[in-house]
Order: C-alpha cells, then sequence, then structure tokens
C-alpha cells in the first residue's frame, strides 16, 4: 500500500515503469523506519528526517519521470506498511526544515556506519564540497559493523577480481596504499608473480561484494595459500561509503542528549538550517 498515486512511464531501456507520484513527506513516511530503527532516539529520527529530506530535493529532476529510486542506491522507500508512529513523528517535528548553504540546500548523503571517521566526498566521489569533509566520529562505536573481518576463498577472490588479474596473475599480497586522512585507502595495489595492478577502493570493494566488504575502510587484507586453495581476509571499519551523517553515530549522539540540529550541523559543518 501506498500513498498518492500511480502512473505508468516509458523508460530510457525501452521498459515500462510504475511510479509513486507523492507529497514530500508523505513520501519520508515511507523513508525513516527503512533507514533508522524506530526504537532510535528521536532526534537520532530527526536528524535523519531532516538529511532525508534534503536529499529528496536534490535529486528533483524536471522533465525525467521520477526523482528518486526506492531502494538502496537512493533512499530505501516501503510505502505505507514501512511507517511508524515514531518515524512520522519525526517527519512532522522537522516539517519543512532542510539542510542549506549559502541559502540553497546542500548536496548530503548518509550511511549506516562511519567506522570512527566520516569519509571525504571528493576521495570518494572525485566531487568535493566544504561541508562534505572527514570528521572525527566516536559516537557510532556501538555499532555492530564498527570492526568486521571477512573471510573469502581464495578462488571466489579471483573470480570476483576477474580482468584486473590479467596482468598480474595469481595474486599473492595486497597493499593498501595513498591512505587519506580519515584511514581509507584511496587505492589497492594486487601484487602477484607477474606483475602489480591499482584498483580505486571503490572498484575493489564493488568487485568483491559491498556484503563482503562492507566499507571502503578497509584496514587489513591478508592471503594465506596451501596449494591451490587458500583463504582472504579482508577486515576493516564501519558499512557504507562514510561520507556524511553517520546514523548509527546520530545515534549515539542523540542517545548523550545532543539535538537534531546539532547533529547534522557536526556531520555537515558550515551548514545550517533552512526552510524547504
Amino acid at each position: 500500500m501506498y500513498r498518492g498515486r500511480f502512473e505508468g512511464t516509458p523508460l530510457s531501456d525501452g521498459r515500462y515503469g510504475l511510479v509513486n507520484v507523492v507529497p514530500l513527506d508523505a513520501y519520508l513516511y515511507g523513508v525513516l523506519s527503512k533507514e533508522v530503527g524506530a526504537a532510535w532516539p528521536p532526534a537520532a529520527q530527526q536528524a535523519q528526517a531532516i538529511v532525508a529530506r534534503t536529499y529528496a530535493l536534490t535529486k528533483q529532476r524536471p522533465g525525467k519521470p521520477y526523482d528518486v529510486l526506492a531502494g538502496e542506491s537512493d533512499q530505501v522507500y516501503g510505502g505505507v506498511e514501512a511507517e511508524t508512529v515514531e518515524g512520522r513523528d519525526a517527519v512532522d517535528a522537522t516539517a519543512g526544515s532542510v539542510v542549506v548553504y549559502e541559502n540553497v540546500p546542500a548536496h548530503v548523503a548518509f550511511g549506516s556506519c562511519c567506522g570512527g571517521h566520516t569519509a571525504d566526498s571528493g576521495d570518494v566521489w572525485g566531487r568535493s564540497f566544504p561541508y562534505l569533509r572527514g570528521v572525527v566520529d566516536p559516537h557510532c562505536a556501538m555499532s555492530p559493523e564498527f570492526h568486521w573481518q571477512r573471510d573469502v576463498p581464495y578462488d571466489e577472490f579471483m573470480r570476483a577480481l576477474g580482468v584486473a588479474t590479467a596482468a598480474t596473475g595469481d595474486v599473492e599480497r595486497v597493499d593498501l596504499i595513498d591512505i587519506d586522512e580519515s584511514g581509507r585507502p584511496r587505492s589497492i595495489s594486487l601484487v602477484g608473480a607477474r606483475g602489480t595492478t591499482e584498483l580505486r577502493a571503490s572498484a575493489f570493494r564493488s568487485a568483491i561484494g559491498t556484503t563482503v566488504v562492507r566499507s571502503t575502510l578497509i584496514q587489513n587484507v591478508q592471503i594465506q595459500r596451501n596449494g591451490g586453495s587458500g583463504t582472504v581476509s579482508i577486515a576493516g571499519a564501519g558499512r557504507g561509503h562514510g561520507v556524511g551523517l553517520c546514523q548509527w553515530g546520530a545515534r549515539g549522539m542523540a542517545s548523550e542528549g545532543t539535538s537534531a540540529e546539532q547533529i547534522v550541523q557536526f556531520y555537515f559543518p558550515s551548514t545550517s538550517l533552512g526552510r524547504a
């Protein structure tokens, strides 16, 4: 069940799509509790509502058949079935409030857990903003993915990397290079018997899989081989791209009594709250 109405529209790939046309805050009702827990402190949910509203506004695409997708590539949206009383309250309590920089809505981002230090958008996406710089963030330490490790069979690791290993042969070592201020490697070096290949950390994460490499705050990669088999152990911190609001950090700050406005300004320095 969804609020608003549905419209059919042709898509660029030749398929026919169904678009849910819904007022902004009614849309946010279906976003809030898909992005953060309904039991989280109100200030954390309100901060998420402000950032989600700002994100949706900056994604408006006049002349296009839709503005945002309903999944993780934009914001998770579940319609009426995803709504909670707490989520609606957070949206209503912040009605019209958006993050602004120089009097226009800011280009915001958010993720689950930054691992102790948010990332600079320039390092992650190649485009810098004054308010999307990395900040030290100890508030997300309670996240279950503040630290993580995943073990991958060596043959699966090699298959996932595919053509990236054409120049290296069997990968014998993985080096983390060009570490940024947040501790994230900008590049990953694959060292093999025949040579070396470098990948952007984001490309390495995508190749191996985001369910395995939980973030680009990769801290260690160890290869253990025994004959033709082996294991690759990948360890890191946080979950997601790390840019902007850290949802678990917002939860930690709200638990300490920090207001939604203070949370937003912590993660987006030099911004203020304005009206949509």
